[in-house]
């Protein structure tokens, strides 16, 4: 059963963007759950760019292609597949610009706040959760992994453990080429912002606004990390997007990692977008380190087997989550 509320975020007022505040959240409540007493560990499941919490739930059809609703992919997790039973929350991170990457901004609102404190209080207050970080795991898709990355890398005390399944990582070799074919789309025109049907404007200035907002910089409010028309790297705008990077800021967060029960690195090895090269430099990293982690990679491209990889992380958060 999935229960389907509309939670008010301070954290959201007054963004740069003009969205809403008010966000749908949508908590996916286990078999049994109704009429019994028992406590349960909770997942946090971060939706993609592109995407809204809605959409995820209850995808569109087109009349030919079918993807199917949450509910059908978790049912099966704690009923087939045997998997200890849990919650699994599913907050929105929408943007009109596609995604929020779940980090705080000036311009699309402060979304690591809004997560933090508003949808886990507000689950905590509302549902039968162990109400502990060694019981509140978070899981996300591509963005949505980059973002559950972020989150329980900064946030130990909040978060215990967390799946990463084909996570945005090793952008000096996955985005910064967007940059440049963004450039190359629209040339010999200045860059003046997102066009409409021009969707690698929209990728990069939806990552700007994540990754290097700027309130001094109207009308967009972003800096761009490559200068026109030289083509020139500007270092330290570059700089401020690694530092969402997790091949480069898990140096920093060290500590944290190691608070963690459980560390999931999950991609295809056909990655449209070469994601498995930041899937396996974080796992090298790591094992030289000492952080203890797994990593795995199945055959899919970027996203063609989202779904089964969130039955496969669930199973996995189920064994990793205390339960009492």
């Amino acid at each position: 059963m999935i229960v389907h509320s509309r939670i008010e975020s301070v954290h959201l007022r007054g963004n740069l963007l003009g969205d809403p505040s008010e966000r749908d959240l949508f908590v996916y409540l286990p078999h049994g759950y109704e009429g019994s007493h028992v406590r349960y560990p909770t997942a946090y499941l971060l939706h993609d760019f592109g995407k809204d919490a809605e959409e995820l739930v209850q995808p569109p059809t087109d009349g030919r292609r079918w993807t199917p609703p949450i509910e059908d992919v978790l049912d099966p997790v704690f009923a087939r597949m045997g998997v200890a039973p849990m919650i699994v929350v599913i907050p929105d991170g929408w943007t009109r610009l596609g995604c929020s990457q779940w980090v705080d901004s000036p311009v699309g609102g402060n979304f690591e706040q809004y997560l933090l404190h508003d949808v886990v209080a507000h689950v905590d207050d509302n549902y039968r959760t162990l109400p502990d970080p060694a019981s509140r795991g978070v899981l996300g898709f591509s963005s949505g992994g980059c973002g559950a990355w972020n989150l329980a890398s900064r946030n130990p005390d909040i978060f215990g453990a967390v799946a990463m399944l084909s996570g945005d990582s090793f952008l000096d070799m996955t985005h910064k080429t967007f940059l440049y074919e963004y450039l190359e789309s629209i040339w010999p025109a200045a860059p003046a912002g997102p066009v409409e049907g021009n969707d690698l404007s929209q990728l990069v200035y939806a990552y700007c606004s994540c990754y290097s907002p700027n309130l001094d910089n109207p009308p967009f409010y972003v800096d761009l990390p490559v200068a026109f028309p030289s083509g020139e790297l500007i270092q330290e705008v570059w700089d401020r997007w690694l530092s969402f990077d997790p091949v480069v800021n898990w140096r920093d967060r060290q500590d944290n990692l190691r608070k963690l029960t459980g560390i999931l690195l999950d991609v295809g090895c056909n990655d449209d977008y070469h994601l498995q090269w930041g899937h396996r430099l974080l796992s090298h990293h790591l094992s030289r380190a000492g952080i203890a982690h797994e990593a795995t990679e199945n055959t899919g491209s970027h996203g063609g087997r989202a779904r089964e990889r969130y039955q496969v992380t669930l199973q996995w958060m189920a064994q990793v989550l205390a339960r009492s």
